[in-house]
């Protein structure tokens, strides 16, 4: 990240990142499973990095509606920043946000990306559980309705009780804010239990299970069926009558048993499509260096959509030590 952009994300951040960690976790962040609020994850899209940073911002008080308002008043403050709009996160913000947010549950997020001679872009991430598990599928047909999407969004409408008793949970919805016509709504579903990582990623029309398959076995091995609650994506945008791609996202931890381990096996990938995994060792070894607090590969995310896959690594750190207990594995 170079300095302009280092500098767009420190007036992102804005006094919160000058707060202290500390040696506890006084808000638990559904973030990361010890409650740190921050991510970190470089992608290659068709072969050109790109960093971005996800984070949940804190309020004056460590509770969660004092987080959640803090996200809803910094994304506000992002409308007058070039090529961003507002206008479909507005447009849904009633649904996601209540007056008691759950403890160790999202709230409202944000993440910033960075792609060398590009503009910075911004994202919103949001609960579509916040009003209850029994409550998603109303939340979701009236978000995608106001969003101009209905039509796309019932082909998975029709398949949700199928996909809900398979293990397949909807747990985060997210939007780009920005007023391009390709500015994507994205939705995510978790995986819990002995799963087919295809069964949601093949609602989108860009999906290729033969593409991606190698990536699985070189993450999980044969079958490729993982019980440590991977994730998939899929992404929506106007124009198009079903979702438009996935990304499967690929959870190391349980798959590896140590960071070595991990690294290796997303080098396995990015060398099977054609990235050279010297860059990703190097951010690896950036965000693990000395005086840094340890990190450990989370996610690799797999997304077809040509000849070679779009590639992605998430990183989250350990910096309590511990994980915060009933949060997500």
């Amino acid at each position: 990240m170079g300095p302009a952009a280092a500098a767009e994300l420190d007036s992102l951040l804005g006094p919160w990142a000058d707060r202290p960690i500390g040696a506890d976790c006084a808000y638990p962040s559904f973030v990361s499973r010890d409650g740190f609020p921050v991510e970190f994850s470089v992608s290659w899209r068709r072969g050109r990095p790109e960093l971005r940073v996800l984070f949940e911002p804190g309020g004056d008080v460590p509770t969660p509606r004092a987080a959640q308002e803090a996200g809803r008043a910094l994304t506000r403050t992002l409308a007058a920043r070039p090529g961003v709009s507002l206008e479909r996160y507005l447009a849904v913000e009633d649904l996601f946000v209540v007056d008691e947010p759950e403890s160790f549950r999202p709230t409202v997020w944000l993440s910033m990306s960075h792609r060398p001679g590009a503009a910075p872009g911004y994202k919103v991430y949001l609960n579509p559980q916040a009003r209850g598990v029994p409550a998603v599928p109303e939340v979701m047909c009236a978000a995608m309705s106001r969003l101009g999407l209905a039509r796309a969004w019932d082909r998975v409408a029709r398949s949700y009780d199928a996909l809900a008793e398979a293990g397949h949970q909807l747990e985060f919805f997210a939007l780009d804010l920005a007023d391009t016509p390709q500015a994507r709504v994205k939705v995510y579903f978790r995986h819990v239990g002995l799963v087919d990582l295809d069964e949601v990623a093949s609602l989108a029309r860009r999906h290729d299970p033969g593409l991606l398959e190698p990536a699985y076995r070189d993450v999980y091995g044969s079958p490729a069926l993982p019980d440590n609650e991977p994730m998939t994506c899929l992404a929506f945008r106007s124009g198009v009558d079903v979702p438009d791609e996935a990304n499967v996202y690929l959870r190391l931890p349980g798959a590896a048993r140590d960071e070595r381990e991990a690294a290796d096996r997303v080098a396995a990938v990015l060398r099977r499509y054609g990235v050279d995994p010297g860059r990703h060792r190097a951010v690896a070894a950036a965000l693990v260096g000395p005086g840094t607090a340890p990190g450990r590969h989370e996610l690799l995310s797999v997304r077809a959509t040509g000849s070679r896959p779009d590639l992605g690594v998430y990183f989250r750190f350990d910096v309590y030590g511990r994980p915060v207990p009933g949060l997500h594995a």
